[in-house]
């Protein structure tokens, strides 16, 4: 079983990562848009 999450959240991610379970991350436009900051920022 894989796991991923999806958001944009970086914070987010960073806590799943560090569970070590997390294989990937899935994001779209709209959770993008809810986060704070530059589109760019957000996506690197």
């Amino acid at each position: 079983m894989q796991f991923f999450l999806d958001t944009a959240n970086i914070d987010q991610i960073r806590e799943a990562a560090d569970w070590g379970m997390l294989n990937g991350v899935t994001t779209n436009p709209s959770l993008i848009a809810k986060e704070d900051g530059k589109f760019e920022d957000i996506i690197q």
